[in-house]
């Protein structure tokens, strides 16, 4: 609950004398992986490969499928706006109602009860 920044807070670490530190087969996987990203490097320098970013793989797609696919949402979002409206234009008369039914409504059976109790 509270956070002391000063200090870093103990962790619990679990070191079994059974076991070896690192498995073989991870340490036999870990020099091979190493192995082909040296190799995939290139030697000379060369620059690396360019980043792409969503923007231009959607610029190359077209115009079209973004643009259908926002007015998609733009319809979506006009139809939520308009069913949470009628709900509450709903909820609104049923309220309207139940006032106009309380103030018309003669309770003195139920406080005569009351009375007698």
């Amino acid at each position: 609950m509270f956070r002391n920044v000063r200090t870093e807070p103990r962790q619990f670490q679990f070191k079994s004398r059974h076991l070896p530190e690192l498995d073989p087969k991870w340490s036999e996987r870990k020099k091979r992986t190493e192995s082909e990203v040296k190799a995939d490097q290139n030697p000379e320098g060369a620059a690396a490969r360019p980043i792409r970013f969503r923007s231009s793989r959607l610029a190359s797609e077209g115009d079209s499928s973004w643009k259908e696919r926002r007015q998609a949402q733009i319809k979506g979002a006009r139809y939520a706006m308009l069913r949470a409206a009628v709900i509450a234009g709903g909820l609104l008369w049923l309220a309207w109602k139940g006032v106009i039914w309380v103030e018309t409504s003669d309770f003195s059976d139920v406080l005569k009860w009351m009375e007698d109790a």
